[in-house]
């Protein structure tokens, strides 16, 4: 891969170029049910307007920024958000998390985001709509670490780089979610049916590596296998 830009390129056109098949969406399990439930993943604005018992910490943290965003990551989730996350106090009632995966086509969509780095960086000013904020991205000085030869091809620079979406995004984006093990499977998938939904609706993968900050890193920066196992709940 290529990481210089393309003059005239679409979003499409680096999409195929850069080889990323999804984004990557981080979420406490315990709003699963609701998404299911509403058939959507909201952005902080929704959530804060329209389902307030489910606006959570992870909300409030990015209110100020871009609330009408779905805030996402391009093929695997940010290493450092969770472990970070875990860390802070108001995030205790949160131990568990499944991470979404998204179809790429909603980076086309109109007010799409990006920057090259975290979003809140600079308060976000670096924040960018169009292709080449997309380009960016992939630039081998984008980050303090470089790129180095190793570096997945399909992954920015930053490992933090971040794709604000608008949302609302329907159940029908998804393409599926991931949990840490088949224990934590079992336990959603247990708890959604208790709630009346069908976990089924879900394609479910098990991809410990994805919820490892150390892990995950090296495997993105230095090449290596990050294993997703599919999971079907029992009928």
């Amino acid at each position: 891969m290529n990481s210089q830009p393309i003059p005239g390129a679409t979003i499409d056109d680096l999409i195929l170029h850069y080889g990323f098949t999804r984004l990557a969406h981080f979420t406490p399990s315990m709003n699963l049910p609701h998404i299911i439930g509403d058939g959507m993943i909201r952005s902080s604005k929704d959530l804060a307007e329209q389902s307030p018992d489910h606006f959570s910490p992870t909300d409030r943290e990015r209110f100020d920024r871009n609330p009408d965003k779905v805030c996402c990551t391009i093929q695997y989730p940010n290493p450092y958000y969770l472990s970070d996350a875990r860390g802070k106090r108001e995030f205790i009632n949160y131990p568990d998390w499944v991470c979404f995966f998204l179809n790429v086509t909603l980076l086309t969509r109109q007010g799409t985001l990006f920057a090259p780095v975290n979003a809140a960086t600079q308060r976000g000013s670096l924040l960018r709509q169009g292709p080449d904020a997309l380009a960016a991205m992939y630039a081998p000085d984008a980050s303090r670490h470089g790129r180095g030869a190793r570096h997945r091809a399909e992954v920015p620079t930053d490992l933090q780089a971040e794709v604000q979406v608008p949302g609302p995004i329907a159940l029908s984006e998804v393409r599926g979610v991931a949990v840490p093990s088949e224990e934590a499977a079992i336990t959603e998938s247990a708890r959604l049916r208790l709630l009346g939904h069908n976990p089924s609706i879900l394609r479910w993968t098990v991809a410990p590596m994805l919820f490892d900050r150390n892990g995950l890193v090296t495997r993105l920066r230095n090449g290596g296998a990050i294993i997703d196992q599919p999971w079907h709940p029992t009928p």
